[in-house]
């Protein structure tokens, strides 16, 4: 595990967080962390091992509400600078944020990040929701 996901690591052990961790084929650090009833993913990366990319799958848009959720993510982008949200694939509203560390700080930089993100989810709740479900 790299240097900042082990100090994140460290963190989310220091406050008893539930967590999951594994390693990917090139070697970047990944840190599950459950909330909610989603699953927030954050993966530790780079050569200097300070890259953060934070992923959070929200809702899977429904075939037929595919231009309102697009149209939504675009609103959303507009709104929220710390996060971008995008469809992906499998047609998942994914919550995106990249941020570039300090080795020093990393546990706390990452943690207050995650809470951005989980924040940034319950506020767009009722947006998103009403885009796919009226």
């Amino acid at each position: 595990m790299n240097v900042c996901a082990e100090k994140f690591v460290d963190f989310l052990k220091s406050r008893d967080y539930q967590f999951n961790t594994y390693e990917t084929n090139s070697g970047d650090s990944v840190v599950d962390f459950p909330m909610k009833g989603k699953v927030v993913k954050m993966v530790f990366s780079g050569d200097t091992t300070q890259y953060l990319s934070i992923y959070l799958v929200y809702e899977r848009a429904p075939e037929d509400k595919f231009a309102e959720a697009l149209f939504v993510c675009n609103e959303l982008n507009c709104k929220y600078k710390w996060a971008t949200f995008y469809i992906d694939d499998d047609k998942d509203i994914i919550i995106h944020d990249d941020a570039i560390l300090s080795v020093d700080t990393a546990d706390e930089e990452a943690f207050e990040l995650m809470v951005r993100i989980l924040k940034i989810s319950d506020d767009v709740k009722p947006v998103i929701m009403r885009a796919l479900y009226a």
